[in-house]
């Protein structure tokens, strides 16, 4: 996981005398002073503190807008509305990659603000908007989570390739949030060890072998949506059914364990998704047509389960196996690619 410092002023002697605003005092609670970066298209947790403030008053599940993000500049609103500042966040995207819908959503506004391309979705009380973007929709169309809603514009919004998105009430204009949070379960919250499934099914020998490859005559990447079911705990994701299947059994368990879902970033990934990938992120990401994911037997996680040694990593370690689940031992931590996020269907 990569961390950069960033500067976040602290209120002085001048604050006292002129008052702190409402958005001074929010933005002091809520941002800290890292930049987060997403590891294996999940969140990384910024402080314990931010994920509570996050909770509280928004949604925490929503479907990241392109697979395996990172962000290239974070968010950093201004103290006052007509100061300058970043009311979003950019995240890296090549020009001509697919953008998705976050959640079930209305079209609120597709066109151009300012002779930038805009495509903006109301969600349940929040507004989404992303940019420089071509849209694939309109105005009033409904649109449900992981939906093509446009691609991005060329040029982009950044000049390395990103896409900008911000998020704000839809009552305040003006009112942006930071909208990592809205990607993320944060940090795992911890009940009690009695609050533990009574019983989990036998543990096999774990090896960090998958064997996930080809199956059904398909190929890699090019797999017919019938063939796939969907991830009922995770819109938008799909998976070969068996898998499916079993990643809700072991969703429960983690649940139950740990009082929310399994957040899931990434699972199946067409042909075309892995080729955006791979001219994004290299070495980082497999050969298109190689990928596990490409099988609809892979996923990548969040909710903490993305990072070594953390209660939820652990938990996984021991335990997903018992539903046909493996850390598969390249991803390891001693592993020639260490991804602690990367984990893999063994059954069937």
């Amino acid at each position: 996981m990569t961390i950069l410092p960033r500067v976040l002023r602290l209120p002085g002697p001048m604050d006292a005398q002129m008052g702190m605003t409402g958005r001074m005092r929010r933005r002091l609670a809520v941002l800290v002073a890292v930049v987060l970066v997403w590891t294996g298209g999940s969140v990384a947790h910024a402080s314990a503190a931010h994920a509570s403030v996050a909770a509280a008053d928004h949604p925490t599940h929503w479907v990241s807008p392109v697979p395996l993000p990172t962000v290239v500049r974070a968010f950093d609103p201004p103290e006052q509305d007509w100061h300058a500042g970043h009311r979003g966040v950019d995240l890296s995207a090549l020009p001509g990659e697919p953008l998705r819908a976050p959640a079930h959503a209305t079209v609120r506004f597709a066109g151009t603000v300012a002779s930038k391309p805009v495509v903006s979705l109301e969600i349940d009380g929040w507004v989404m908007s992303m940019e420089n973007v071509d849209a694939a929709v309109a105005k009033g169309d409904e649109v449900f989570a992981g939906h093509t809603v446009g691609h991005v514009a060329t040029p982009a919004h950044c000049a390395e390739g990103c896409v900008h998105v911000g998020v704000r009430p839809v009552t305040q204009e003006t009112d942006y949030r930071d909208p990592l949070p809205f990607f993320s379960r944060g940090d795992v919250i911890l009940l009690p060890q009695s609050q533990a499934p009574d019983e989990m099914p036998p543990m096999p020998e774990d090896d960090g072998r998958s064997g996930a490859g080809a199956w059904g005559g398909h190929s890699n990447g090019r797999i017919p949506a019938v063939a796939l079911c969907p991830l009922q705990s995770a819109p938008g994701q799909l998976l070969r059914c068996d898998a499916s299947r079993a990643f809700e059994e072991l969703n429960a368990a983690f649940r139950q364990r740990f009082g929310h879902a399994i957040s899931v970033t990434d699972a199946y990934r067409d042909y075309e998704t892995q080729v955006i990938l791979k001219r994004r992120k290299g070495r980082m990401a497999a050969t298109p047509g190689t990928s596990t994911h490409g099988w609809g037997l892979a996923v990548d996680l969040g909710s903490g389960i993305n990072r070594f040694g953390t209660p939820a990593h652990t938990w996984m370690r021991e335990n997903a196996p018992r539903f046909g689940w493996v850390h598969p031992a390249w991803a390891r931590q001693s592993g020639s690619l260490p991804e602690a996020w990367h984990w893999e269907y063994a059954g069937g």
